[in-house]
């Protein structure tokens, strides 16, 4: 059925310009089959109707005028954009949306809380220590030392919002954390310190049908060049040639796989998650899923690693797109709330 879709992307994240690439990808293939708006949203917040160069109107000066029946696709990474505060106007106003509602989308930006509602469903998960900057500008040198890294190994310092790698520094042993802390701290009020997990770095993607079914995909399996042992994927290694392969689908063990979709299948219901997830395992020596973090908004160029897993699994990227536009507008829509937001 061909539907009205408004595809959002840009944003006021440091990963604008992932989601641009994103938003332009899944436009382009809508577009075949669906009548399409892009709204670009810039860096200053303005919302674009049409690409980065149109006229900059308020957001609710563009919700205002959707019309009944829009699918609104957010491909917006990090922030309000993925974090709650756009899927709680979209719910105010009664608009249907891809993607995970208002609170689930809150819990799942926050690495804590993801870890969190995912231990409690059984899910094994990295011990983390949350530091808050207000306490660490207080005090840095108190706090640095405190977790100064001495026979423990190296850690993992990382704000606790955001994703793409961004702002994720390893730390060796032995070495002070200041400078991972100071650049953390500039960009999120709560930085997470963990031990750096040794493991093989694995990923399912998870993602509904239009009749309401969830699938998750086989895993791929993170080969990180030799120079990298140790430091983790970066943004470098994902977006910037850092020689990073991703092996899709990954030969792993049948059972190791099976475990890796029940975590999988597990962590996305206990954040509440809906339509679709790239999900972040290390897989521990002994075989078993450790999670890392849940993408609620995973990137989605077609060479993007969420559509690869869904394509390993048999599903086109034209497929997918159509299947998430079609579970949004398979969920009932709220008429009084629509009616409230454009009075």
């Amino acid at each position: 059925m061909r539907r009205q879709v408004l595809v959002l992307s840009g944003g006021e994240s440091s990963e604008h310009e992932v989601s641009v690439a994103s938003g332009r990808d899944v436009a382009a293939a809508l577009a075949e089959t669906h009548a399409v708006v892009e709204v670009h949203i810039d860096r200053a917040g303005g919302w674009r109707i049409g690409g980065a160069g149109s006229p900059s109107f308020r957001m609710d000066e563009v919700l205002s005028e959707v019309a009944d029946g829009t699918i609104v696709f957010p491909v917006l990474h990090g922030g309000w954009g993925e974090g709650g505060g756009l899927q709680a106007e979209l719910e105010r106003r009664g608009i249907r949306f891809v993607g995970c509602d208002a609170a689930a989308s809150a819990r799942a930006l926050s690495k804590r809380a993801t870890a969190r509602a995912c231990a409690t469903a059984g899910v094994r998960v990295v011990p983390t220590c949350a530091l808050d900057r207000a306490a660490y500008v207080a005090d840095p040198g108190l706090v640095s030392a405190a977790l100064r890294v001495a026979d423990d190994g190296p850690v993992v310092v990382k704000p606790d919002l955001g994703g793409s790698s961004i702002g994720v520094h390893v730390v060796p042993r032995g070495r002070s954390l200041r400078a991972a802390l100071d650049d953390v701290f500039a960009q999120d009020a709560t930085a997470l310190v963990q031990p750096l997990i040794e493991g093989r770095e694995v990923s399912i993607a998870v993602w509904a049908d239009p009749d309401g079914g969830l699938h998750a995909s086989g895993a791929s399996l993170l080969h990180l060049p030799a120079d990298a042992a140790g430091q983790g994927f970066t943004f470098e290694h994902k977006y910037e040639g850092g020689g990073a392969v991703l092996e899709i689908p990954a030969e792993l063990p049948g059972r190791a796989l099976d475990e890796l979709q029940a975590a999988a299948f597990a962590c996305f219901a206990a954040v509440g998650c809906r339509d679709l997830a790239r999900i972040d395992f290390f897989l521990h020596e002994d075989g078993r899923p450790v999670l890392n973090e849940i993408n609620t908004i995973p990137g989605l160029r077609r060479t993007s690693h969420f559509p690869r897993l869904v394509a390993a699994a048999g599903v086109g990227y034209d497929e997918l797109l159509d299947a998430l536009v079609e579970a949004a507008a398979a969920r009932a829509s709220t008429p009084a709330l629509a009616a409230a937001g454009r009075r």
